[in-house]
């Protein structure tokens, strides 16, 4: 388990260095749960489409043991519409709690999803950069029905704080460049002026 929270560290290291983007997303879950023997693992990100307003999660990242199907060959992944799924899932993780289940406890629609990919038991955790639930991270097991014991909990817990950390980041980034672009314009000698 010390080996686990150490990858945690690395992991955090590495996404504030570098930034979230594929790689690093990759490296940074397969870091966490390599040590915890997860097989998948994933980050889903929220968003709100045009059409009226509807919810969508999104897989973002993932990794996967060699020999386990990588959850991106999932293309319903990639705009999962989580309160039709697992409504109460979506309303744990909105409140920031973590979601831990086997496939058999999980919601109906979510139980056939998670069982057409192989997946026996899940973890999820909020990912809160900020006050707004912007998205999830899911440890996945698909050779038993894992009860998640608190130390996997806690570790999840780390590296979703990590990646909120690496969010917030990089838009407070986002947003000084917007301020130095803007400063720019304004102080820029008009042409003319002498």
């Amino acid at each position: 388990m010390v080996e686990a929270f150490t990858k945690v560290s690395e992991a955090s290291r590495l996404l504030l260095d570098k930034g979230l983007c594929p790689a690093t997303g990759s490296d940074a879950l397969g870091m966490v749960a390599r040590p915890l023997k997860v097989d998948r693992a994933c980050l889903f990100e929220n968003r709100t489409t045009n059409l009226a307003g509807r919810f969508m999660t999104d897989l973002r990242y993932a990794w996967a043991e060699p020999g386990v199907v990588s959850p991106l060959a999932h293309p319903v992944l990639r705009a999962l519409p989580m309160r039709d799924y697992a409504m109460a899932w979506a309303d744990m993780l909105e409140a920031q709690m973590v979601v831990s289940c086997t496939t058999k406890e999980a919601p109906p629609m979510m139980r056939e999803l998670l069982e057409r990919q192989g997946v026996q038991s899940v973890l999820l955790c909020p990912i809160v950069p900020a006050k707004q639930w912007w998205g999830f991270v899911a440890f996945e097991d698909c050779r038993q029905a894992r009860l998640w014991r608190p130390e996997e909990i806690s570790l999840l817990k780390s590296l979703a704080r990590a990646v909120g950390a690496s969010v917030r980041h990089a838009n407070m980034r986002s947003s000084l460049s917007q301020v130095r672009t803007n400063l720019t314009s304004v102080l820029r000698p008009v042409a003319g002026d002498t």
